[in-house]
């Protein structure tokens, strides 16, 4: 694979990679929307090698890829339980093995279990609706 130039900008908080020869920038938050929370797909989607995206990643963020691609979805799965989605359906979703293994990275990244977390947001609707 021939290694493209790649710069990582952040702009009004959200990160680019911006592609040398593309005409646009291409928005990491749009590939990461699009639910293919894996290295090769994001490195394929780029067009760069997975150890030239990880020397980029750090290099421009101070983390790498994998990383940014937890936070990613960590991000989509607050807003899946948000809106009530069971936390089975969240799981498959974001191409976890099983529920058990989404909610054991889940309580590592937000510190609270997803039912604890879909409980206080329910809670906080209705406490809203109700004022």
């Amino acid at each position: 694979m021939k290694r493209r130039d790649v710069e990582i900008i952040q702009r009004d908080g959200r990160i680019l990679v911006l592609l040398a020869r593309e005409p646009l920038p291409l928005s990491l938050s749009q590939i990461a929307r699009e639910g293919d929370f894996r290295m090769s797909a994001l490195c394929d989607r780029v067009g760069v090698s997975e150890r030239h995206l990880r020397r980029v990643f750090e290099e421009g963020l101070g983390i790498s890829p994998k990383e940014w691609l937890r936070q990613e979805r960590m991000v989509a799965a607050r807003k899946l339980l948000r809106h009530g989605s069971p936390i089975k359906e969240v799981a498959i979703d974001l191409g976890f093995s099983n529920a058990k293994v989404f909610s054991r990275d889940f309580v590592s990244f937000h510190g609270v279990r997803p039912t604890d977390f879909q409980r206080k947001e329910t809670e906080h609707v209705l406490r809203a609706i109700a004022s």
